[in-house]
C-alpha cells in the first residue's frame, strides 16, 4: 500500500464539499512534530483550483452568527494528508503561523457549508441576530422578563408562548429542545429560518409533518409516531424511543444527502421507508445484538459506520465486507467477533479510518498488527479479555476501565463504591437510611476528585448520576420480588439529585 503523504507549509490543498457540491481549498501554514496549523482559503467552485491561481487566492473570512470577518486558522494532530485530500501546490503563506484554536481532524468543508446556509436565511434574519446576539435586552413576555438573545427554544419558555405569539421576538433563536408538537411549534418551524436543529423530546403525534420547515438537525423521540415527512433542508436524522417497526418516513422533498442515528434499544435495524436520500453516515446506538448483514442489507451505500454497544454483541460480522464504499469504522463496547471476521475488513477498497474502542483483545491484536502504517488514521484501545464482559456487562462504570480521563486506581475505588452502595441500599427500608446512603456516595466521589487531580469533568459527572439512577432502579425499585412504583417507593429520584446536587463538591 502507498505511503502516505505528510503535509509541508506552504502546500494547498482542495477538499470536494458533497453537500454544496463544490471544492473548498486550504492551505497548510505551519507543520510541528505533533501539530498542523491550516488556514481556510476563499474558493468555492465546482473545480478545483489550479496551481497557477494558488498567488491570487486571499484567506477565507466567516461571518456568520458570532464571528465577525475572521478568518479560520486551527490547529490539528500531524497526521499524514486524507487520501481524499486533493494536492495543488505550493505558494507564499497567505497568513501568519500563529494560532490558539485546535480541532478534532483534517477538516472537512464545515465551515464554508455554515456560510453558505447563513447566506440563504435572509438579510431581515442575519442582522436582527447580529444586532441582539450581544445585547443585553430583555422581552416583557406575558409577565415575565426573558433575554431577547435567548439561543434555544426550551420547554419554559415554549409554556409561555400563544399561538398568537412569534419568535421575531427572540431572533437568536437557532435550536428548539421541546416537549410535544403543537400548531404553534410546527408555524414557528416554518417560519423562522435560523431555526434549524431541534430535540422532539415528545411528539404526541401520529403524523409528524416537517417538510415545510427549515430543520437541517433533527432529534426526534418517534413513540407514537406513523408517518414522518422530512423537509428538504435535512442534513442529520436521529430517531429514538418506542419506534413503530411500521413508521413510514418520508423524504420524497429530499434531494441530499443526509446522516442517519437511530438509537436501537429494542428497534430493529431498518431503513423505514426512506429511499429518496443515499445515507453517507450511519450510527447505531445503544445495540444489544447488533446484525452486520441488516446493516449490509438495507444501507449498502453508507461511507460512515459508527456502533455503539449497551455493552452488545455483533453477529454476521463478515457481512460488512459488502458496504462497498465505507471509508471509516467507529466499533465501541462491541463483542462477539475474532481475530477472523476482521479479515473481512481487507475486502474494503475505500476505508481510511477505523476507530476500535472496547472491543475483544483476540480482533483488536489483529488490527494493530496488520493495519499499521496503512491507512490514514487507526485508534485501536482498551481490549478486553474473554471474561471482562461477563463481570462488567451490569457495571455502569464499565467504561472508565482504560481510560484515558480516569486514573486506574480511582476506577477502581469507585466501582468498589458503587458494589457497596448497592449491597446495603438493597437493604434499606427507610428514607433517612436511603438519604444517608446516597450522601456516602456522593462524598466518596468527593473525596476520590480531590485525591486524583479534579479528572471529573461533564462526561464523568453524568457517570456518577447516572450510576446511581441504575442503583435506584435495582435496588429502590426492583427490591423485591415485585417492581414497585415510584409513588411508593421510600425515596424518589428527584430527591435523590437535588442531595447529590447539594453534597457534591465542585465537579
Amino acid at each position: 500500500m502507498q505511503k502516505r503523504k505528510r503535509a509541508k507549509a506552504g502546500e494547498v490543498y482542495a477538499y470536494y464539499i458533497k453537500r454544496l457540491k463544490k471544492y473548498c481549498a486550504y492551505q497548510i501554514i505551519r507543520v510541528d512534530k505533533e501539530d498542523i496549523c491550516y488556514l481556510s482559503l476563499d474558493y468555492l467552485a465546482s473545480e478545483p483550483p489550479d496551481a497557477d491561481s494558488l498567488a491570487s487566492l486571499q484567506p477565507y473570512h466567516l461571518d456568520s452568527f458570532r464571528h465577525h470577518h475572521s478568518i479560520e486558522k486551527s490547529l490539528i494532530a500531524n497526521t499524514p494528508v486524507p487520501r481524499d485530500y486533493i494536492y495543488i501546490g505550493e505558494c507564499d503563506l497567505k497568513s501568519n503561523d500563529k494560532c490558539s484554536l485546535y480541532s478534532a481532524d483534517w477538516p472537512r468543508g464545515n465551515s464554508y457549508l455554515r456560510e453558505e446556509r447563513w447566506k440563504g436565511f435572509g438579510k431581515k434574519y442575519t442582522d436582527a441576530y447580529k444586532k441582539y446576539i450581544n445585547s443585553g435586552d430583555f422581552v416583557n413576555l406575558h409577565g415575565q422578563m426573558i433575554k431577547k438573545n435567548l439561543g434555544g427554544l426550551k420547554d419554559s419558555l415554549y409554556a409561555i408562548l400563544t399561538e398568537k405569539d412569534t419568535l421575531d421576538l427572540f431572533p437568536c433563536i437557532t435550536s428548539a429542545s421541546v416537549t410535544g408538537y403543537s400548531k404553534k411549534l410546527e408555524h414557528w418551524l416554518c417560519e423562522t429560518p435560523l431555526l434549524t436543529t431541534i430535540d422532539l423530546k415528545e411528539a404526541g403525534v401520529e403524523i409528524l409533518d416537517l417538510s415545510r420547515t427549515h430543520l437541517a438537525h433533527l432529534e426526534l423521540n418517534l413513540t407514537g409516531v406513523t408517518t414522518l415527512k422530512l423537509p428538504s433542508s435535512i442534513e442529520w436524522l436521529k430517531i429514538y424511543g418506542d419506534i413503530n417497526e411500521n413508521l413510514q418516513i418520508d423524504d420524497s422533498c429530499c434531494k441530499e444527502n443526509i446522516d442517519f442515528v437511530i438509537v436501537l434499544d429494542n428497534t430493529p435495524i431498518k431503513r423505514y421507508g426512506l429511499k429518496n436520500v443515499k445515507i453517507d453516515s450511519l450510527l447505531l446506538g445503544n445495540c444489544n445484538v447488533l446484525d452486520m448483514a441488516l446493516i449490509a442489507k438495507y444501507f449498502p451505500e453508507i461511507e460512515e459506520l459508527i456502533m455503539y454497544g449497551n455493552p452488545g454483541n455483533i453477529i454476521n460480522f463478515q457481512a460488512i465486507e459488502n458496504l462497498h464504499n465505507l471509508t471509516y469504522i467507529t466499533c465501541s463496547n462491541l463483542f462477539g467477533y475474532t481475530a477472523s471476521d476482521m479479515e473481512s475488513l481487507q475486502k474494503l477498497p475505500n476505508l481510511c479510518e477505523i476507530d476500535f474502542d472496547s472491543i475483544p483483545k483476540e480482533a483488536g491484536t489483529y488490527l494493530k498488527k496488520f493495519w499499521k502504517n496503512k491507512l490514514d488514521k487507526m485508534s485501536v484501545t482498551r481490549l478486553r479479555d474473554d471474561g471482562w464482559l461477563q463481570e462488567n456487562l451490569h457495571n455502569p462504570l464499565r467504561h472508565w476501565d482504560g481510560s484515558e480521563f480516569v486514573p486506574k486506581a480511582a476506577y477502581k475505588s469507585a466501582l468498589k463504591c458503587y458494589k457497596e452502595t448497592k449491597k446495603k441500599l438493597l437493604l434499606a427500608t427507610t428514607k433517612t437510611e436511603a438519604e444517608q446512603l446516597v450522601i456516602k456516595y456522593t462524598q466518596h466521589f468527593n473525596i476520590l476528585n480531590a485525591k486524583y487531580n479534579e479528572f471529573i469533568e461533564t462526561d464523568e459527572r453524568e457517570d456518577i448520576f447516572m450510576a446511581m439512577e441504575q442503583l435506584y432502579d435495582e435496588c429502590i425499585l426492583h427490591s423485591t420480588s415485585e417492581a414497585i412504583e415510584e409513588k411508593n417507593a421510600i425515596i424518589s429520584l428527584e430527591e435523590i439529585w437535588d442531595i447529590m446536587d447539594n453534597k457534591r463538591d465542585d465537579w
